[in-house]
This record gives structure tokens, C-alpha cells and sequence, in this order.
């Protein structure tokens, strides 16, 4: 442990840095688990307040993230590129944007959704199921939509990771970031759209679990033209 104690004073920025050498180096690869934020604390002799800290730097840098029910783990940050690269297209076509990231979505998901069928291990359905329970839970009456939100956020990013292909979730990840803001939207402003969304999301997990890959694809498929539905609906 006295190796991994940080040389000065102990603050989240030279921690972080820390955890990125040892990122680089392989120390941790992508797609580990990170200790928990006790063991890190005691590792490198910080306090678990700057070990959150040093966290959140790291997730912004696109280092890290965290899996509902899973842990933090290291993923491949070259998706960030791809994702600053996506943003700056959008921003340029502002008034066709979403349009377009749903007509990719629609290009994307269903497929994934069908290799997720083929290709997802236990712990994967696992987190799939986990994310789902989530979702549920933002929709009733003691929960909060933005629970459903991130629970829908990474239900499509765990198919995505089901897939066993970097290059799906580097290509998905920055499409879903980007449609956050019209999750929100149909969510909160859309009668119904939360409720709808999840029916399909049951149907697609069922279809997952089952090992159907058609109905994964279809479901899926469905559930984006859907949202596309209900978001043109509302804006008449």
C-alpha cells in the first residue's frame, strides 16, 4: 500500500491522475472492475470523499463508468472522440438532429438488440435485468423519472456491451448521450411515453433472456419508432 500512497497532499485531481497512469500502463485494463471505494481509499491512503471525487474526474474523462448493481469499470475512452466528433454534427444540423440520431438508432439497435439475444452472458442479462428494475422503479408513485432515465440510458448500453464488439459501444454510446435531452422530453412531456417505453423494454429483455434474436430485433425496432411517434405527436 505505502507504494500506492499519493506523494503530497491527497486531492482527488492527483488521484485521478493516478488511476489514468495505471489505466495506461494496464495496470487496470479495459474492462475491469475498479476496487471499491473503501479499498481505493485504504490503497492510497485518501479519504472515500476524494476517492468520489477523483471518480467523477475520471467518468467526465471518459476513463471510467458505473454499472447499475455492478460497479465501476474501465472502458475504452476513445469513445469520447467519437462522441465530441457527433456532437459537433448535431450542433450543425440543429433543426434535423434528432432525426438523424434516431434514424441511426434505428440502423443500430435492432441489430444489437438481436446479437444481444445471441451473444449476452449471465452477468449481462444480469445488469440488463437490473437496469429494467430501475426503470420500473422511476415510474412508480415513490420513485423519479430520472431513475428511469439512467436505467433506460444503460439498459440500451448494456445491449450494446452484450454484443462483445468495442466497436458497437464506441459507435452507440455517443448516440444515446447525444438523445438524452429527448429522453427527457418524451418522458416528462409526452402523456404516456415513459409507460409505453417500458413496455417495450420488458419485451426486449424477455426476448434477450429467451435467446430470440427476431424478436429482440423487433421489439427494439419497434420501441425507437415509438418514441420517434410520440416525440412528432407532441410537437403538433
Amino acid at each position: 500500500m505505502t507504494n500506492d500512497r499519493l506523494s503530497s497532499q491527497p486531492l482527488y485531481i492527483q488521484l485521478a491522475e493516478r488511476i489514468e497512469e495505471k489505466i495506461i500502463k494496464g495496470d487496470f485494463q479495459i474492462g475491469d472492475r475498479l476496487p471499491t471505494e473503501y479499498d481505493m481509499a485504504a490503497q492510497f491512503g485518501v479519504s472515500r470523499t476524494v476517492v468520489r471525487e477523483a471518480m467523477k474526474a475520471l467518468k467526465e474523462k471518459g476513463w471510467i463508468e458505473t454499472r447499475v448493481g455492478r460497479g465501476t469499470f474501465v472502458v475504452d475512452n476513445a469513445t469520447r472522440g467519437v462522441s465530441t466528433s457527433f456532437d459537433v454534427i448535431v450542433r450543425k444540423n440543429p433543426d434535423h438532429g434528432y432525426e438523424h440520431l434516431i434514424e441511426v438508432r434505428e440502423i443500430l439497435e435492432p441489430e444489437i438488440a438481436a446479437l444481444a439475444a445471441l451473444r449476452a452472458n449471465k452477468e449481462q442479462i444480469d445488469g440488463l435485468r437490473a437496469a429494467l428494475a430501475q426503470m420500473e422503479a422511476g415510474l412508480s408513485d415513490e420513485g423519479h423519472i430520472e431513475d428511469f432515465i439512467s436505467g433506460d440510458m444503460m439498459f440500451h448500453k448494456l445491449a450494446a456491451e452484450s454484443c462483445g464488439n468495442p466497436l458497437i459501444r464506441s459507435i452507440i454510446d455517443p448516440v444515446l448521450a447525444l438523445i438524452h435531452e429527448q429522453q427527457e422530453f418524451h418522458v416528462y412531456r409526452v402523456k404516456g411515453g415513459g409507460l409505453r417505453s417500458q413496455a417495450y423494454h420488458r419485451q426486449i429483455f424477455q426476448a434477450i433472456e429467451k435467446r430470440d434474436p427476431d424478436k429482440a430485433r423487433n421489439f427494439m425496432l419497434q420501441h425507437i419508432r415509438q418514441v420517434r411517434e410520440d416525440v412528432a405527436n407532441s410537437a403538433e
